[in-house]
């Protein structure tokens, strides 16, 4: 392969990281509500001694659970508000997602920049 063919191919290759970085960027601007915390299904007991989750039928209820000040706390979720609250933890979860990719698509951008310039660059007539 030539050097200019070599050359082409890592402008390209910055390119698509260009492109990249900025849909990514856009996915992190985009507006909304986003919660840090998670959503799942709890089963307890109450300790009533005639109920049924004496016999084994625990209850079940969906909760939030939200890291505060080093301590994880707990809210019960109702049925209306349950499909928003999993709507802003996916949205939080996306988000971390995409920064964690846009360190390492800016980490891929230096590099292709890096290797453009070893290919471009040449020693001075006369050194060694």
């Amino acid at each position: 392969m030539r050097p200019r063919d070599r050359e082409s191919k890592q402008r390209l290759e910055i390119r698509r990281c260009q492109d990249h970085l900025g849909a990514l960027i856009q996915r992190l601007q985009a507006p909304g509500t986003m919660i840090a915390g998670s959503v799942y299904a709890r089963k307890r007991r109450c300790g009533k001694p005639r109920c049924r989750c004496v016999r084994g039928h625990l209850h079940v209820d969906r909760v939030l659970a939200v890291r505060c000040a080093g301590r994880v706390t707990l809210r019960a979720l109702d049925v209306v508000e349950d499909a928003a609250v999993e709507d802003g933890v996916r949205a939080w979860r996306s988000f971390r997602r995409d920064r964690r990719e846009l360190g390492s698509a800016c980490r891929g951008l230096i590099k292709a920049v890096e290797r453009l310039g070893r290919l471009r660059r040449v020693r001075p007539a006369g050194m060694a």
